[in-house]
């Protein structure tokens, strides 16, 4: 029971809604250290600064998307565990994700908590 070993993994969450940005982050805090990004500038500063374990994004915010902000991270060749949620069910976009190594899940979803925290492990 050594104190590393219950050392809560990192999770950055980026999301330009700062309401639903803040519920998520208030449940995952239980299960995670979670870092906030309400964009994808702000988010390549965080993972630029910490080691991330996973992230979980929104698709469309102000600065950019989280498809933008997945195949940046996979061009600079940075596997981070990544989830991509989205408010609309678009059979492309899904496709994309998962070509980039992505899991994708709706906001709508009453999985989504249970995907973030699956890709988190």
């Amino acid at each position: 029971s050594r104190i590393e070993d219950i050392a809560l993994k990192n999770l950055l969450l980026v999301e330009d809604d700062r309401y639903f940005l803040q519920l998520l982050s208030s449940i995952l805090k239980k299960d995670f250290q979670v870092h906030e990004a309400t964009g994808v500038t702000e988010a390549l500063k965080i993972i630029g600064a910490i080691p991330v374990n996973a992230i979980c994004s929104d698709f469309n915010m102000r600065d950019g998307t989280g498809l933008e902000l997945l195949k940046k991270l996979r061009y600079e060749n940075i596997n981070t565990p990544f989830l991509l949620m989205s408010g609309d069910d678009d059979r492309r976009l899904i496709d994309t994700t998962e070509r980039h190594g992505a899991v994708f899940c709706c906001k709508t979803d009453s999985e989504l908590l249970e995907r973030i925290k699956e890709i988190a492990k």
